[in-house]
C-alpha cells in the first residue's frame, strides 16, 4: 500500500514540489512586485492516446487511454493547485487523432482533454474559447456582441475576437487564483488539423470551434503573447494560408509596444547538426524532415519571415516531444527558442515535463535588450557555447522560465513490478524455510517417516488401517496428542477430523525411533508448492482487490 501511495500520488507531489516560478534578480521583491508577476504554464502534446496512436482496440485501447489519462490528469492537478498559474497555454497536438476523429469519436476525446483529463468545469476561468474566429463559428458570439465580421476590436483584429475579458489587475488575477482557476489559450497542432497542403480544413473549422481562433495577440502582464498558426503558413495552397499570411501581415505594420512572445505548434527552422542543451533526453537531434500531415520544422524562408514580422524577443514551439534550447541569430539579433517537451509518458520520452514562464514589466518596456550577435543576415543557430545565455538573455529581461519535470511513470511501473517480484520471492523463500527448519527438527526427534508404499507394515506400535482401507495409516492416538503440539502437524495432516492421512506417501509419527525413509527435499515435495500455491491465493483474494480498489478511488 506505500508503494502505491508513493508511485500515484506522492511522485507527483514530490516532483512538483520541487519547483518554483522563476525569478529574476532585476526584480522588485516587495509584496506588490510579487503580485504583479504573471506567470503562465505551458503545456506542448498532451495528444491524449487514442484508437490513432498505436491502432489499438477494446481493452487494451480502453486500458492505455485510462493509464495515459489518469497521469496526465494527477500531474495536471498537482501543477495547478500547487503552483497556481495565471494562465495556462496548450502547444498544439491536444488529440493523437483529431483531426481524422469524427462523431462520436471526437465527441469522446473532447469530453477527456476538458473534463477527465484538464478539469475544465472546475480549474478554467474561460469555460468557452477565449478568442475566437467569427468565421468560422458565429453562433459562438456572446448575444450582446454586435461587432461586424472583420471589425476590430479593443483586443482583437481582423479574423479573431476576444470573448472573455483576461484578469489583468493584481487583485483580480489573485481571486482567480485563490478560487482555483486560470486563463486557458490553446495552439493548434498537427495531429489537431494537419499540416500544409494536406490541412483538413474540416479539422481546421472544427478545433476553431472547440478551442478557438489559431492565430490571435493576447496582452497579459504587459507582454504580447503571439499565437500564430504557421500550419497553414507552411502551405503553398493560398486560400489555405490566407488568413495566417494576413495574420503576419498585420502584426508587422504594427510597432510593438511590449515584448512580444511567440508561440508556434511546429519549431522554426535550425540546422540538423544543432545542439539542443543538456536538458534533451533523448540524442536524435531535430532533423529537418517531412511526412504525411507533419514537417519537423518551419523552412527557412518562411521562418525569417516570421521572426522578422513579429520581432520576438522569445520562441516557445513544440511538435518534437523533446526539449530543445537554441538561438536563432537574425539581422544581428538573437532570439532564443525553446521546445518543449511532451505532457504524456507515452510519446516517447521518459520523463514529460512542462515549463513555467514567468513574466514582469512594470515600466511598460516595449523590447527585452538582448545581446547582439555579430553575424550576417540569415538564420544560423546558435552553437553549444553560446547555448548557455539563452535562458538569461539579460539581467533587465522582462520575462524568464524555467522547465518543471514530472514523474517517470515507466520507471514507477518497474519499481510495481520489482517489488511485485521480491514479494513473491519472500513468501516462496519463506515457506522454503519453514520447510526446512521443521522437517530438520522432526527427524532430530525420529518421528518424520516417509513410508515407500501404502503395503508395508506400519513399525511397532502404530495401528493398523481400518478395514476396506489400502491407501491410508492410522496414527497412535497418544502420538497424535503429541503431534498436535507441534505446528507442523495441522499442515501435513491438513486438519483431518480422523487422524488419517489420504495420500499413498503417508507421513508417520514414530516416537519409538524405528526405521523410517529418507527424508524428501522441500522443493521436491508436493506439499510446499500447496503451501505456496495457498499464499499465492490469498494475494489473489485480499491483495489484488484492494490494488483494485485504490485504483477505482484514484479515477473517481
Amino acid at each position: 500500500m506505500v508503494a502505491l501511495f508513493v508511485g500515484e500520488h506522492g511522485s507527483y507531489w514530490a516532483m512538483v514540489r520541487r519547483c518554483a516560478w522563476p525569478e529574476n534578480s532585476s526584480w522588485g521583491t516587495s509584496d506588490e512586485a510579487i503580485r504583479e508577476r504573471y506567470r503562465v504554464a505551458i503545456v506542448a502534446d498532451p495528444q491524449l492516446t487514442d484508437w490513432m496512436s498505436y491502432h489499438q482496440s477494446g481493452l487494451l485501447l480502453a486500458l492505455v487511454e485510462t493509464y495515459t489519462d489518469i497521469y496526465m490528469k494527477r500531474s495536471f492537478h498537482r501543477m495547478h493547485a500547487s503552483l497556481r498559474p495565471d494562465a495556462v497555454l496548450f502547444l498544439g497536438d491536444l488529440n493523437d487523432g483529431g483531426r481524422n476523429s469524427r462523431g462520436e469519436v471526437f465527441e469522446k476525446n473532447r469530453n477527456r482533454f476538458f473534463e477527465r483529463v484538464f478539469e475544465t468545469k472546475s480549474t478554467a476561468w474561460n469555460q468557452r474559447p477565449l478568442v475566437i474566429d467569427p468565421f468560422a463559428a458565429t453562433e459562438e458570439r456572446q448575444p450582446d456582441d454586435s461587432r461586424e465580421e472583420g471589425e476590430e476590436s479593443a483586443r482583437g483584429i481582423g479574423h479573431y475576437h476576444q470573448l472573455v475579458d483576461v484578469p489583468l489587475d493584481s487583485a483580480e488575477r489573485e481571486a482567480m487564483r485563490n478560487a482555483g482557476r486560470s486563463v486557458r489559450l490553446y495552439v493548434a497542432g498537427n495531429h489537431d488539423v494537419g499540416f500544409g497542403d494536406t490541412l483538413i480544413r474540416s479539422s481546421m473549422v472544427r478545433f476553431k470551434q472547440v478551442f478557438g481562433a489559431v492565430n490571435y495577440e493576447i496582452e497579459v502582464g504587459n507582454h504580447s503573447l503571439v499565437v500564430l498558426d504557421t500550419l497553414s503558413l507552411s502551405s503553398d495552397i493560398q486560400d489555405i494560408r490566407e488568413e495566417s499570411q494576413q495574420f503576419l501581415k498585420h502584426i508587422d505594420k504594427e510597432r510593438p509596444t511590449l515584448p512580444r512572445i511567440l508561440f508556434t505548434h511546429v519549431p522554426l527552422f535550425r540546422l540538423d547538426t544543432t545542439y539542443c542543451g543538456d536538458a534533451r533526453e533523448t540524442e536524435q537531434l531535430i532533423l529537418n524532415r517531412k511526412g504525411e500531415q507533419y514537417q519537423n520544422m518551419v523552412n527557412i524562408t518562411l521562418s525569417r519571415e516570421i521572426l522578422r514580422s513579429i520581432q520576438p524577443d522569445m520562441v516557445f514551439s513544440g511538435d518534437d516531444h523533446d526539449w530543445c534550447e537554441i538561438a536563432h541569430s537574425l539581422d544581428g539579433t538573437l532570439t532564443p527558442e525553446v521546445t518543449l517537451p511532451t505532457f504524456s509518458f507515452a510519446q516517447g520520452i521518459l520523463q514529460p515535463g512542462f515549463v513555467m514562464l514567468s513574466l514582469y514589466n512594470p515600466d511598460h518596456k516595449a523590447k527585452n535588450v538582448l545581446p547582439m550577435v555579430s553575424t550576417t543576415s540569415g538564420l544560423p543557430i546558435s552553437t553549444e557555447e553560446n547555448a548557455g545565455s539563452v535562458a538569461n538573455p539579460s539581467e533587465n529581461t522582462t520575462f524568464v522560465y524555467e522547465e518543471c519535470m514530472l514523474p517517470n511513470q515507466m520507471l514507477i511501473y518497474l519499481c510495481y513490478g520489482v517489488l511485485l517480484g521480491c514479494s513473491l520471492s519472500w513468501i516462496l523463500m519463506q515457506r522454503l524455510r519453514w520447510m526446512v527448519r521443521g522437517r530438520r527438527h522432526l527427524a532430530e526427534r525420529s518421528i518424520l517417516v516417509r513410508w515407500r508404499n501404502s503395503s508395508s507394515s506400519p513399525p511397532s506400535g502404530m495401528d493398523s488401517a481400518p478395514q476396506g482401507s489400502t491407501t491410508a495409516t492410522a496414527i497412535p492416538s497418544q502420538l497424535q496428542a503429541q503431534a498436535q503440539q507441534d505446528r507442523c502437524y495441522d499442515d501435513y495432516v491438513g486438519g483431518s477430523s480422523d487422524g488419517y492421512l489420504s495420500r499413498q506417501d503417508a507421513v508417520f509419527f514414530d516416537s519409538a525411533g524405528g526405521k523410517h525413509s529418507k527424508i524428501v527435499w522441500p522443493l521436491l515435495s508436493s506439499i510446499y508448492w500447496k503451501m505456496a500455491g495457498w499464499d499465492l491465493w490469498n494475494i489473489v483474494r485480499y491483495v489484488i482487490p484492494f490494488y483494485i480498489f485504490l485504483f477505482v478511488a484514484s479515477i473517481i
